[in-house]
């Protein structure tokens, strides 16, 4: 038990290293290129399309995307090197662990389709908890917002009655502020979201 553990520190240590290199030599210079201090952070990008295009209407602001899944992130970086981008960027991390991490600020904060994990045995594993609302809120610049958009009526319920009672967070009536179809979204066509800002 004891070496497992062990394990466990020393590569949650050497991904926490990998990810400093990163923000250093990747973020970091994009945020420089934009004299900007934070970023707008959507967790779980997919192939990064609708983040890409985002980015492409908003060059003046930084843009970060991860999802856990390699090649996601493989397609999404290579649509930022094909458009020559600079302002946008994608890692593979998972979203604790990332802002875990992270010494920068965020703007905004994206979510659309999360897993719902829709048995009940399995609710602690959805994304939105209290103590992940909670750091994210700590790297959320005052008046940032979190927008929050799922397939799953249940865990559209759950999730927003969870931002209601968090204090970190206000809901408030912003629409969705980029129309573009994501990876998700063709799949995935019917949609609720709500937005919440930081207090």
């Amino acid at each position: 038990m004891l070496q497992h553990l062990e394990k466990l520190k020393e590569e949650k240590k050497s991904r926490m290293e990998r990810a400093g290199d990163w923000f250093v030599n990747t973020l970091n210079p994009s945020l420089e290129s934009n004299c900007n201090t934070s970023f707008n952070f959507e967790i779980g990008c997919g192939h990064g399309h609708w983040l890409t295009s985002y980015a492409i209407k908003k060059p003046r602001e930084n843009f970060v995307g991860i999802d856990l899944i390699s090649k996601r992130i493989e397609k999404a970086n290579s649509k930022v090197e094909k458009r020559n981008l600079s302002n946008v960027c994608f890692y593979k991390a998972e979203a604790n662990e990332f802002l875990e991490f992270c010494d920068f600020e965020l703007s905004n904060t994206f979510i659309m389709y999360p897993d719902p994990w829709p048995k009940k045995r399995h609710f602690k594993r959805r994304l939105i908890q209290f103590p992940f609302l909670e750091l994210v809120a700590k790297k959320t610049l005052l008046g940032g917002k979190l927008y929050f958009m799922t397939d799953h009526n249940e865990y559209f319920l759950w999730s927003r009655t969870m931002v209601s009672d968090s204090k970190y967070w206000e809901l408030t009536e912003e629409k969705w502020p980029h129309e573009e179809i994501s990876y998700f979204q063709n799949m995935l066509p019917s949609n609720q979201f709500f937005c919440a800002s930081r207090v």
